[in-house]
């Protein structure tokens, strides 16, 4: 699935007979790209279409296991062991958000645990796209098919003012709309800072 397909964009007031389906997609998918991107839900894993994706996590040591992205639904775990073994462990786990807890501990080790799942934005789990974001994706690939160039394609952003000419306020995208949207849909993930270390049990716990 997209954000917007192909079929939204050319019905839609953006569209042109001069742009083939080629050009169209193309910027599509460079828009999407671009909101992802600059809403940090690309880095975070919050995307509002979900995606079926198999992680190689390290195990713990412990019973929280957490997930870069957040889980909507887990398809299958599995514990790899040293010696290569196998042990399907999915009835036993829970996923709740960016964790997954598994009652008898996640073996420390390096990329020990297989998670074949869905993850994205749970917000927008099985809801359509907001309209705000497809105005968005859809105006940045028009501009993109205009050829006309996108604040942040660059990695220095050169904007020397003239003698009397101010400098320009700041923009993420070049269109003021659509940086409204975007910041609109920025997310910011602390989960990462959490300690989700022990202890979890209360043996000790008041005693001498």
């Amino acid at each position: 699935m997209a954000l917007v397909t192909l079929e939204e964009f050319k019905s839609s007031k953006y569209y042109s007979e001069n742009f083939t389906d080629e050009q169209v997609q193309y910027a599509l998918s460079y828009a999407e790209e671009r909101f992802y991107v600059l809403t940090n839900r690309e880095k975070h894993g919050y995307w509002m279409e979900s995606r079926e994706l198999t992680l190689e996590l390290d195990g713990t040591g412990h019973r929280l296991l957490r997930s870069p992205y957040p889980v909507l639904g887990v398809a299958g775990v599995t514990i790899i062991g040293e010696d290569g073994s196998q042990e399907d462990v999915t009835s036993s786990v829970r996923a709740r958000g960016h964790f997954l807890w598994y009652k008898d501990g996640w073996p420390y080790g390096f990329a020990n645990v297989r998670v074949q799942g869905t993850f994205g934005d749970p917000r927008y789990a099985g809801k359509s796209v907001p309209d705000d974001v497809k105005e968005a994706v859809m105006r940045l690939a028009w501009r993109k098919l205009r050829r006309d160039r996108i604040a942040g394609e660059r990695n220095f952003e050169r904007r020397a003012p003239g003698p009397t000419e101010p400098i320009p306020p700041p923009t993420l995208t070049g269109d003021r709309e659509v940086d409204g949207i975007i910041r609109s849909y920025m997310i910011e993930d602390l989960s990462s800072a959490l300690d989700i270390r022990g202890p979890y049990e209360d043996e000790g716990v008041g005693q001498d």
